[in-house]
């Protein structure tokens, strides 16, 4: 049944006082689970003290087949990222430095949901589309949680 008729028989069915929460459940817009509230921004694991040169790094520069950042790399020889942004994540300094838009928020230490770059990564950005953009695949729940609780811990250049 097409969506059109579907809200049609439905609103006839509302009209004779049947079956309304059915009726509405069947036009609703499939868009996936409630994300608001899910993000924390504390550390996972305070035992565990994350590296941005061990932990970080390695991620960022990853290919993209493997979930990596490569349109962000100088290295790399077609820069999309950089071009359209002006975010490298070639170093630590270069993240921090942000790009055109992100110089302020890009990495908040303390706050990895106010932090762009973990709100980017994550199943549900605010704002344009899920990085890497050539996704799947994307970043694993771990890999996000490394990075926000890097940012949480301060994100220190370690």
């Amino acid at each position: 049944m097409t969506p059109h008729r579907r809200l049609q028989l439905c609103l006839a069915l509302c009209g004779a006082g049947l079956a309304v929460v059915a009726c509405v459940a069947e036009v609703e817009p499939d868009v996936g689970a409630l994300r608001a509230g899910t993000c924390v921004s504390k550390d996972s694991d305070p035992a565990r003290q994350v590296s941005f040169t061990q932990d970080v790094l390695p991620l960022l520069q990853r290919s993209g087949s493997q979930g990596g950042c490569t349109c962000h790399q100088p290295s790399n020889r077609s820069t999309p990222g950089i071009d359209q942004s002006g975010l490298s994540l070639e170093n630590y300094r270069s993240l921090m430095r942000g790009g055109n838009s992100s110089r302020e928020n890009i990495v908040v230490p303390g706050d990895p949901c106010a932090s762009i770059i973990v709100q980017k990564v994550g199943s549900a950005p605010p704002t344009g589309a899920r990085m890497p953009p050539g996704g799947p695949p994307f970043m694993t729940p771990a890999e996000i949680a490394l990075l926000a609780d890097w940012i949480a811990e301060g994100a220190h250049d370690n």
